[in-house]
């Protein structure tokens, strides 16, 4: 009787211990769920640095949902349900090898906090404003999923650029490569990021768009909708993991430009 009630209670100790044990593991994936996963910064980018080290195969290991370029430009990146693809200069939209690298990319597992059925009428930079209506604050992060289908839109891709290429974005993305489609269903991926964290990624607004025969996509730029079924989802973040291009020696090296005033009381 004395050795049942002995081995009971190592049994009742081990599953409280392996409570105690999993409890933060729990309490992490909760945590991060709720966070963007941001490798480097869009200031990084800015100054042309183009070139990280994480595959694709390690970034699944961060979200879900989110976008993104390839090291050296080498095609814009969408991730979605899961799935990242990769549009390259020509505009064909693949599965992203997994032994493709990132310099940049921002991702989240994504679960819609709110959903709103619209019917719409007007351009993306009117539907921008409307989502942004929709926002209970303007302080915090949101990932963003819109599906709808375009009477017309237009989408960039990036050339590619050599290893030692240091151009500033702003520069090559005035000759990006642009596709159009006219009455294309698809499917708005990206961000809404506050002003005050500009930058962390291009604010208020940074979207890619895929169509649903996963045929078409790109950097979202210009377009329009017409009496348009849209379907906004929402999901706020409470803040970001950034982790910086540590391996990455001009990263290292450069100054970049931050307000002095910021460090007096």
């Amino acid at each position: 009787m004395k050795k049942t009630i002995f081995s009971l209670s190592l049994l009742v100790l081990f599953t409280w211990i392996s409570g105690i044990a999993q409890q933060p593991i729990k309490n992490q994936k909760k945590s991060q769920e709720e966070r963007i996963w941001h490798y480097s910064m869009i200031d990084a980018m800015r100054r042309g640095i183009y070139e990280g080290t994480h595959t694709v195969k390690e970034l699944k290991t961060h979200g879900d949902f989110g976008l993104g370029t390839f090291n050296h430009l080498n095609g814009e990146l969408i991730a979605l349900d899961g799935i990242i693809y990769r549009i390259p200069p020509n505009g064909k939209v693949e599965v992203a090898s997994e032994s493709l690298k990132s310099p940049f990319t921002s991702l989240t597992y994504f679960k819609a906090d709110v959903v709103k059925n619209l019917t719409f009428t007007g351009s993306f930079e009117e539907l921008q404003s409307k989502v942004q209506e929709l926002l209970t604050t303007q302080n915090l992060p949101y990932a963003i999923k819109i599906e709808g289908t375009w009477a017309e839109i237009t989408v960039g891709g990036a050339n590619p650029v050599s290893p030692d290429d240091t151009t500033e974005l702003a520069i090559l993305m005035k000759v990006r490569p642009q596709y159009k489609a006219k009455n294309i269903k698809g499917t708005m991926v990206g961000y809404f990021t506050p002003s005050l964290l500009s930058n962390v990624d291009l604010s208020p607004f940074h979207f890619h768009f895929i169509s649903d025969d996963r045929k078409f996509a790109g950097h979202l730029m210009s377009g329009n909708l017409v009496n348009a079924e849209i379907k906004i989802y929402l999901n706020e973040k409470s803040g970001y993991d950034i982790e910086l291009l540590r391996e990455n020696n001009r990263f290292r090296q450069l100054k970049f430009e931050g307000k002095e005033a910021s460090s007096v009381y």
